[in-house]
């Protein structure tokens, strides 16, 4: 009986969190827009870039490195913050006795 009510915890704060957290994505992209990626989006138009295509045969590594950067300062934080109190909140309700 337990076991059960363990479950039932754990599954009424991930489903209640998954909805808060859905809620506040929006701001968070908003956020993210025009704090960190508009702001630091000027590395990328720099000529060198263009340069550095022309050496390594057409291949755009401004390109993928931009798409990486935003992939780092939009999706990881994103995920962490939704996913990592799931697991704290979940681990220490199933590792009390």
């Amino acid at each position: 009986m337990n076991k059960f009510f363990k479950f039932i915890k754990s599954f009424v704060f991930v489903i209640f969190w998954l909805i808060i957290t859905s809620y506040l994505d929006q701001y968070w992209n908003l956020f993210h827009w025009k704090q960190i990626y508009l702001k630091s989006r000027v590395i990328f138009d720099y000529e060198i870039w263009f340069l550095i295509k022309s050496y390594l045969f057409g291949f755009d590594f401004g390109y993928y490195l931009e798409e990486f950067f935003k992939f780092i300062t939009f999706e990881i934080p994103k995920e962490l913050f939704k996913f990592i109190p799931i697991y704290l909140f979940v681990k220490s309700i199933w590792n009390k006795k």
